[in-house]
């Protein structure tokens, strides 16, 4: 096995590897000018979150963002089955199940029967619409007609999950015998028909689709493939005729070792059928069985044994390498398990994918900030929203909007928005006081942002109907601040001090711990001359050292009193704690 060994490390670790990546990286996002399949629309019916949505899509990157369950996978989901007919790699029809009918319609249908009825089978409808092909797409081109829920004449595909005809007497059977109980999935059949006729559409589409989920570890056939590659190309039919034979020379040289030849004595002497003698052997393998026992090191280091991350981005390297001539590229999560500097990268890559369509669903603000804001889908409430839908204003306004943390207040379970960084540390210790521990670990996420910004804020909430609390100062004149959140009423919590006189969080603090505050000055300030320190001395430390006085709050052992406004910002109702504010 020696020599096989020495072969194996001269194919994969001396630098046949970096070999292939220059010979592919720069053709690697060269695409062929027949590679134009581009879809404009989406359409989903009755498919698990969704219900009936249609979502319009950006020519080039389609990122899905939005909370866990918010349905971002269930459209790669859709959208691979429609144009490919697999799911998780098995074809739609032997994974159909009725867990992939929408619950209320299911639920519906269920109570229907329990009623005596007899409901309309529902059925699951996935549609893709094209974009106008070239001239030259005459494949694409065909499947032009008006077969498809929207009855436009355009160019798509259409996966129908109905029921079959043929079995509607065993069903009438079973209604009659009231042995129905939910939607009879197994009478249901899988249809993929063009927007055309019921020409089967999948061979044609399923060549120029390919699918990264770095969520999995199923990479099996995209790594067997890259050996088998790698073999084919570097080694010559000699090279490989010498393999087959030092191969099955140690297979050899294995069954004649002293051990095997001792171990096949015991069996003889101890265990014989129908008067044969029993041994134990390797099983007979193909010429190029070899090849199967073929891995890839990275360094020495066999590819299992890495990082996740790290095999991820191999991986996903290898099947961009592979996957060149495809026109629609589906990524679940590309940032899974991958540093930053690795998410970089990868993201680069992608973002210079000229002429590949991307859909990507992710939790990761950096890859959407990088691929750009206005390829965003917000997904939630089972529909889809495009972040340009925005007011130009405030799309403009997060377009420019430095860092990576544009989607924080779309990703959190809950989202309190602050004015700066003293007033975060204040309600987080609020929270800490009367809770027993931080707002996150209850899904709460405390975001500061620049006060002239809430109502941005505020707009990219609507857009998914995301409830939202906005902790502010009055500036004066709360009624005014009111005022400007009028229109959000019903999405958006405004927690305000009232009294006009405290115009910022300092003098509402101070204010709250008044009849303390012997206990609440030794908290925040440090200097000698305290005993001299009143209350007004105090505000204008407070105002002038924010960062220091607040942290110090933070870190204290002992706890101080809240103004109510911030006290309403994490559920406690004010009057249970004698507090002033509403």
């Amino acid at each position: 096995m020696k020599k096989v060994a020495a072969i194996a490390h001269r194919i994969l670790l001396a630098g046949v590897l970096s070999k292939i990546t220059a010979a592919f990286i720069p053709r690697l996002f060269r695409w062929s000018l027949m590679n134009n399949m581009k879809i404009n629309r989406l359409k989903i019916v009755n498919y698990k979150l969704f219900q009936n949505v249609t979502i319009e899509m950006n020519e080039n990157i389609n990122i899905f963002v939005g909370e866990n369950d918010s349905g971002k996978s269930t459209i790669l989901e859709a959208l691979s089955m429609v144009l490919t007919g697999k799911i998780n790699g098995s074809s739609v029809a032997n994974r159909l199940n009725l867990d992939w009918f929408n619950a209320q319609v299911r639920q519906k249908f269920k109570e229907s029967i329990e009623a005596g009825n007899t409901p309309d089978l529902p059925t699951i409808e996935i549609e893709v619409y094209f974009a106008s092909p070239d001239e030259d797409e005459i494949a694409i081109k065909k499947y032009r007609g008006t077969n498809n829920s929207l009855h436009e004449d355009a160019e798509g595909v259409k996966l129908e999950i109905i029921f079959d005809t043929q079995y509607a007497p065993a069903y009438k059977q079973l209604l009659v015998e009231g042995k129905v109980r939910d939607i009879p999935v197994e009478y249901y059949r899988v249809n993929f028909r063009s927007f055309a006729n019921p020409e089967y559409y999948v061979q044609t589409t399923a060549r120029k689709v390919a699918c990264i989920d770095t969520t999995k570890k199923d990479y099996g056939p995209v790594l067997s493939r890259f050996v088998s590659t790698s073999i084919n190309e570097y080694l010559s039919e000699e090279d490989m005729t010498e393999l087959r034979h030092a191969y099955r020379a140690n297979r050899h040289e294995f069954t004649e070792n002293q051990a095997v030849i001792r171990l096949n004595q015991k069996l003889q002497e101890g265990h014989s059928f129908d008067g044969k003698t029993i041994g134990l052997n390797l099983r007979e393998s193909g010429i190029d069985e070899w090849k199967g026992d073929m891995s890839i090191s990275l360094d020495g280091i066999p590819l299992e044994n890495s990082g996740f991350g790290t095999q991820n981005m191999f991986k996903s390297e290898i099947f961009l390498l592979q996957n060149t001539d495809v026109d629609i590229l589906i990524i679940e999560e590309p940032e899974n398990n991958l540093s930053y500097s690795n998410m970089s990268i990868l993201i680069s890559k992608l973002s210079e994918s000229n002429g590949k369509q991307l859909f990507i669903s992710t939790h990761s603000s950096f890859v959407a900030n990088k691929l750009g804001l206005q390829c965003l889908h917000l997904v939630a409430n089972a529909r889809t929203t495009p972040f340009k839908s925005l007011s130009s204003d405030t799309y403009n306004y997060f377009l420019k909007l430095p860092g990576y943390n544009t989607l924080r207040i779309l990703l959190a379970n809950k989202a309190i928005l602050v004015e700066g960084p003293a007033d975060e540390l204040i309600l987080q210790r609020a929270y800490i006081d009367n809770y027993g521990k931080q707002p996150i670990e209850d899904g709460i996420d405390v975001v500061a942002v620049d006060s002239l910004a809430f109502q941005r804020y505020c707009e990219l909430a609507s857009l998914i109907s995301k409830p939202l609390t906005v902790v502010t100062d009055n500036d004066g004149n709360a009624e005014a601040v009111r005022k400007r959140y009028e229109k959000y009423t019903g999405l958006v919590t405004l927690c305000v001090e009232s009294d006009n006189t405290l115009n910022t969080l300092e003098p509402s603090v101070l204010a709250a711990n008044l009849d303390t505050f012997e206990s609440f000055k030794s908290i925040i300030y440090l200097g000698k001359d305290i005993e001299s320190r009143d209350p007004d001395s105090i505000k204008s430390f407070m105002i002038g050292n924010k960062t220091d006085w607040s942290m110090r709050v933070f870190t204290s052992e002992k706890k101080i009193n809240y103004p109510s406004y911030i006290l309403k910002a994490i559920g406690i109702d004010s009057e249970n704690v004698g507090d002033r504010d509403e």
